[in-house]
């Protein structure tokens, strides 16, 4: 069995980086890839040990206050990329209809706002869509019973993808 590769620092994200994103897709195509898979939950976690999808032992030790990010590189050698990979959770989408009439945007906007503030969930603002987390279907229900006054005017949907919360906008889910 090979040795543990020791990780002490996030070394940049394929994502933001557009050297790394090119190394990336160079290395990927010679197989010298390997992805670590983890929870939105075990992000802020600083000291993990892991196996990538090729079976390398990772010991991730980071500084404390360090979070781990979808795409984050934590090893570059000539021979391995190490890149981590969040894994897909249930999320809620919630967005206003085009159709809306423009007088109504900001009230449902605001209606909006209050149902999902009062959840205590982060958020995700993307492609004029919010989506947050959520544990069970029965909460896509009481979604739909919390914002039934205004339902005519949204889209409110179960989608299952890799989740990253706003800046800022990371709370604590109960």
């Amino acid at each position: 069995m090979s040795a543990s590769i020791h990780v002490g620092s996030i070394l940049g994200n394929v994502n933001r980086d557009s050297m790394l994103r090119a190394r990336y897709e160079d290395m990927s195509k010679q197989g010298l890839c390997e992805t670590v898979r983890i929870s939105r939950m075990e992000t802020e976690r600083v000291r993990m040990r892991k196996s990538t999808d090729k079976g390398s032992d990772v010991i991730i030790t980071l500084p404390q206050g360090s979070r781990l990010r979808h795409g984050d590189v934590i090893h570059l050698s000539d021979e391995r990329m190490i890149v981590v990979e969040l894994e897909e959770e249930d999320l809620a989408m919630v967005r206003i209809r085009d159709d809306t009439p423009a007088d109504h945007a900001v009230e449902m906007a605001a209606r909006i706002g209050h149902t999902i503030g009062n959840l205590h969930r982060p958020i995700k603002v993307e492609d004029r869509s919010i989506y947050f987390p959520i544990q069970a279907d029965t909460e896509m229900e009481m979604l739909r019973r919390l914002l039934d006054p205004i339902l005519d005017h949204l889209v409110v949907e179960k989608v299952r993808m890799v989740f990253e919360p706003e800046e800022g906008a990371e709370v604590h889910e109960h």
